[in-house]
């Protein structure tokens, strides 16, 4: 079977330290080749904030993951990746292609508030959850 191109943007828990962390990475680095997969891209995004609390945790780390792998190793790999602890969110997607670093958007940007006195809108401490 032909290995199609896929892209997996995964979030760490802030919770663990750099070695649990390293740890972690190396593990799923490690199912990716038990799944005979040709990692083409694994970039690490750095400690971002949630727009929402992922089991109680407001940030995570970010990584972005190309991969060639055969379709039928993914589900194993998905369910291997699920199973990990502190990895707080994963989404793997079906490229049609991989895209070169020129077509690759860049990581996240950080949301900086303007910080003029007219526009109190935006409050950074603000939980979405409801006091009722």
């Amino acid at each position: 079977m032909a290995k199609r191109d896929y892209e997996l943007l995964f979030i760490v828990s802030p919770a663990l330290n750099e070695e649990e962390r390293e740890a972690l990475l190396n593990r799923v680095r490690g199912y990716l080749t038990e799944g005979q997969a040709e990692i083409l891209r694994f970039e690490p995004w750095g400690l971002r904030r949630l727009a929402y609390a992922i089991r109680k945790q407001r940030e995570g780390y970010y990584y972005l993951v190309h991969f060639s792998m055969d379709a039928e190793s993914v589900k194993p790999f998905e369910r291997n990746l699920l199973l990990v602890e502190g990895v707080l969110r994963e989404l793997i997607l079906r490229l049609d292609e991989v895209p070169t670093l020129e077509q690759q958007p860049a990581a996240p940007r950080k949301f900086i508030p303007n910080n003029n006195d007219d526009d109190d809108d935006y409050d950074d401490d603000d939980d979405m959850e409801d006091d009722d």
